[in-house]
């Protein structure tokens, strides 16, 4: 009987110093594998569970009638379960390495790296170009919009019924808003159906201006017509360039127009 007893608690004893028995895995999209939590059972279900998982139920009830060779089985176990461990370390160990070498698709950070510049670049030519399927979109010059600026600014006057309190005398389709009333795009056709020479008056308040029609040709791959815009006022005057050109407004309209750029 002690006997019995002392090969009983042995048992017990290296169920409880072995390692739980091996959890199932949960694959990954790399091919490595992650091992999933095990539910531990507590108590004698959880010792006999260990028992039947480890091979050494049948071992046990053979060392209790006196039968088994329960110590050899035991170091039979104990072998195994080792050889596993050292087989689970080395995979986990190759699982690593390969995800610092390739970053699971990242830089290592846990941020995606940046796009090649060879890809932004021509992700903005392709931006570019579908833009410029536009007159309205062509790019206009930094030196061009800064007399742009000027020429508005020359023009800015106090208005007290204005929004804002300003108005602006440089504005000369304002002079023509009464004309063009429901016309769409009217402002644009109006000066593309100029002839190059041709001029176009305006006056407002105190000020005066004319628009001239200086020459015809392409731009941008757009038939386009280069106009000069001038106001003065008393002996003070100012100057910007204008461009109308033909095409399509934008990816709404249903034909070419003359579309004004700037």
């Amino acid at each position: 009987m002690k006997r019995i007893r002392v090969a009983t608690a042995a048992a017990v004893g290296a169920m409880m110093a072995m390692a739980w028995p091996p959890t199932p895995a949960r694959a990954q999209d790399d091919g490595c594998a992650v091992a999933a939590k095990p539910k531990k059972k507590r108590g004698l279900g959880g010792l006999l569970s260990a028992a039947r998982s480890s091979g050494l139920e049948g071992s046990i009830a053979g060392a209790l009638r006196g039968d088994g060779d329960l110590k050899s089985d035991l170091g039979g176990v104990a072998r195994a379960t080792a050889e596993r461990g050292a087989a689970d370390a080395g995979a986990r160990a190759a699982c690593a390495a390969t995800d610092r070498a390739s970053g699971g698709g990242e830089d290592g950070t846990g941020t995606r790296p940046a796009a090649p510049a060879s890809a932004t670049g021509r992700a903005r030519r392709e931006t570019a170009a579908a833009d410029v399927q536009y007159p309205s979109r062509m790019p206009v010059a930094d030196t061009i919009k800064a007399q742009i600026a000027a020429f508005d600014a020359f023009g800015k006057v106090r208005c007290a019924s204005c929004e804002g309190g300003h108005a602006y005398e440089s504005w000369a389709r304002q002079a023509y808003v009464s004309e063009l009333r429901g016309e769409y795009n009217g402002w644009a056709k109006k000066l593309g159906n100029l002839a190059v020479g041709a001029t176009l008056p305006w006056t407002s308040g105190s000020a005066a201006g004319v628009i001239t029609v200086r020459s015809e040709g392409a731009v941008n791959g757009f038939r386009c017509k280069q106009l000069h815009y001038r106001l003065t006022r008393g002996s003070a005057s100012a100057e910007r360039p204008g461009l109308v050109c033909w095409g399509r407004l934008n990816e709404y309209a249903g034909s070419d127009s003359w579309v004004e750029v700037y």
